[in-house]
């Protein structure tokens, strides 16, 4: 056929098409976020952080095989291209999960050369008053560009 008569098809089908009658669609109308409410969640987000003290009494362990296959995760955050800001990121989604009931969540971090992934597994390693576990997720060919993450309770 080549490329003169698949250009003539596509010309024929193109001249059939008629443009979608969008004037009986229903779009949901999302909640604005106001500036106050904004702002009461940074300072709840905040109070959180705050009152988290450092419990050296508790260390952060490899999470099981049952609790692996159990893993389903609430919210994920995604810290492709994140470098120095990891830390207030992390402090801040996890905090903000905690608020919201969230137990586990999944940390993408890339692949890449493995600077933001050692960055994150090292934080994931010291802040015991947030997390209880973690675990590297692997995928087909055996690299691991994530985590899944298990929270404390409120």
């Amino acid at each position: 056929m080549g490329f003169n008569g698949d250009y003539s098809l596509w010309e024929d089908f193109r001249k059939t098409v008629k443009k979608l009658d969008r004037s009986n669609l229903l779009v949901p109308e999302l909640p604005q976020k106001t500036t106050k409410t904004v702002a009461h969640e940074v300072d709840c987000v905040m109070e959180v952080l705050s009152a988290r003290v450092p419990r050296t009494h508790l260390k952060v362990k490899p999470l099981s095989r049952a609790e692996i296959k159990k893993f389903i995760p609430g919210r994920m955050i995604d810290l492709h291209g994140y470098t120095r800001q990891i830390d207030g990121a992390l402090s801040t989604f996890c905090a903000q999960c905690i608020l919201d009931g969230i137990r586990d969540v999944l940390v993408i971090t890339g692949k890449g050369h493995g600077i933001v992934k050692s960055a994150t597994e090292l934080w994931l390693n010291s802040h015991p008053e947030f997390i209880i576990g973690f675990f590297s997720i692997k995928d087909a060919m055996g690299e691991s560009g994530s985590f899944g993450v298990r929270l404390r309770r409120k």
